[in-house]
């Protein structure tokens, strides 16, 4: 009987080092996922869109700028928008105005909050699916305001980057979307996606964006404040 009991405080604290384990583990890749996320100095990418319809932009020329935790994203002759995390503002008729909830970029498959940098406080009790040859597989529900019911990651573990993201709105068995990053190019201390497809189960289209990444040191830092919206960026 002792010896059987021994044999099951040995599990316990077998399980017990083993959830620590996993709980450091997951931690750690999050919080290097964030740090390749943020940008430590500023990047611009030269976006081109293409995509099916419903989406009407497909051709546009686009630009993203980002700086610290800040995206700011522009469309030649449309939609201009800051995001950050819990919060995206939009210009509307030369003023700021708070993003919808769910509002995309144009009419493209991808949401603005799709283009926010990633931030471990993003998700609720993330947990790990999978660990395997595809990269580290977190399932979490985003934190509000995110209109998404949960969110499942793909993680290039030793790119530190998201690669791979499954999108469920309105209840957690409800998938819309599955976005893909490829292409991934070194811009500063970060790996950047050159490729982003997205495939909307909902709507049954695709969007594509690929982006040309570059340094941006001469980034105008009004662009990364919601004032810089209500002026032209000289971006185009």
């Amino acid at each position: 009987m002792r010896s059987a009991s021994r044999i099951a405080c040995a599990v316990v604290v077998c399980h017990a080092i083993s959830a620590v384990a996993w709980a450091e583990s997951l931690a750690d890749a999050l919080a290097g996922v964030a740090a390749n996320a943020r940008f430590d100095a500023p990047a611009r990418a030269d976006v081109r869109i293409e995509c099916t319809a419903p989406c009407t932009v497909s051709g546009t020329p686009a630009v993203l700028l980002g700086r610290g935790d800040a995206v700011y994203v522009e469309l030649k002759g449309g939609m201009r928008a800051l995001v950050r995390p819990n919060r995206i503002d939009v210009a509307r008729d030369g003023k700021v105005a708070a993003a919808a909830a769910g509002e995309a970029l144009a009419d493209t498959d991808v949401l603005l909050e799709d283009l926010s940098v990633f931030t471990p406080a993003a998700l609720k009790l993330p947990q790990i699916s999978d660990d395997g040859p595809a990269g580290l597989v977190v399932t979490a529900a985003p934190s509000p305001p995110s209109v998404y019911a949960l969110l499942v990651h793909t993680i290039d573990r030793d790119r530190h980057a998201i690669v791979r993201t499954l999108y469920y709105r309105d209840a957690i068995n409800n998938l819309e979307k599955t976005r893909r990053d490829s292409a991934l190019v070194r811009v500063g201390k970060s790996w950047r996606p050159g490729e982003i497809a997205v495939e909307s189960v909902r709507r049954g289209s695709h969007t594509h964006l690929a982006l040309a990444w570059k340094d941006a040191p001469d980034a105008p830092p009004a662009l990364f404040e919601p004032a810089g919206l209500e002026k032209p960026s000289g971006l185009f």
